[in-house]
């Protein structure tokens, strides 16, 4: 049931829906380019995506570094930039980037993606399903204390100075009566708007790993679960103050 209110300044950036699958055989990325063509109209940008990883060694005085790439999958753009499947040897992601439209437009375009993804290249199962929304609130200065705006926030003892100049809070949070799992990551940006607004990252990252099988209808119902999850965080954390800056 969508009970939650809408915004018409929703702080949403960026949305993003992820399945981790694991496959019998591997993907090549020569398999992953088929992928594109029946989208190429909706997606016409195209990306290598590429997995960098580094190694460091000491020898004698030296120290030695080994640097080692590979494709990890590609990436198929919309020609505004604001929606981009990921068609990786390892699943599928599915971006929206701000101005964001709603929930039910998200699902219903990344689904029919992800069935296509699904029978082109067979996953042996599903292990793991994310959703991610990314907030950022303007908080407008001067103000006296996070928790004006977001309840969840970091906590200054009396007696020091109030004032921070950098912020970052990592909290993970598990849902006792599910297997859901909320990470919720906040930091700051640079001063915008002339000084005048403080850009509050409010990142809600909400997962359930499990085993589905990749046509399985929980899949969807269990995204249903995690958006419910993930708004309870949101609208909980936000004060009727900073719900009146997306309304």
């Amino acid at each position: 049931m969508d009970h939650w209110e809408r915004f018409p300044n929703a702080p949403i950036v960026e949305a993003l829906l992820d399945i981790h699958a694991t496959f019998s055989a591997p993907v090549g990325l020569d398999q992953l380019v088929r992928f594109h063509e029946p989208i190429r109209d909706r997606y016409p940008v195209k990306q290598e995506q590429v997995l960098w990883e580094v190694q460091f060694g000491a020898q004698g005085a030296a120290i030695q570094q080994a640097v080692k790439s590979e494709p990890r999958g590609l990436m198929f753009k919309s020609n505004d930039g604001r929606r981009v499947v990921q068609a990786r040897r390892d699943g599928f992601t599915f971006n929206w980037l701000k101005p964001y439209q709603t929930w039910n437009a998200l699902r219903d375009e990344a689904r029919p993606l992800w069935e296509r993804y699904a029978e082109m290249f067979r996953p042996s199962q599903v292990t793991k399903l994310g959703l991610r929304y990314i907030n950022r609130l303007e908080l407008p200065l001067p103000f006296n204390d996070f928790r004006d705006y977001v309840r969840t926030a970091p906590d200054i003892a009396d007696g020091i100075p109030q004032s921070v100049s950098g912020l970052f809070m990592r909290l993970e949070i598990p849902k006792p009566e599910s297997d859901l799992v909320a990470v919720v990551t906040e930091t700051i940006e640079p001063l915008s708007q002339e000084g005048t607004r403080l850009p509050f990252l409010f990142d809600i990252d909400v997962t359930r790993t499990a085993i589905f099988e990749t046509t399985s209808q929980d899949i969807w119902e269990s995204f249903e679960r995690m958006r419910d999850y993930k708004n309870t965080i949101f609208f909980t954390s936000t004060t009727d103050q900073a719900k009146a800056m997306f309304r």
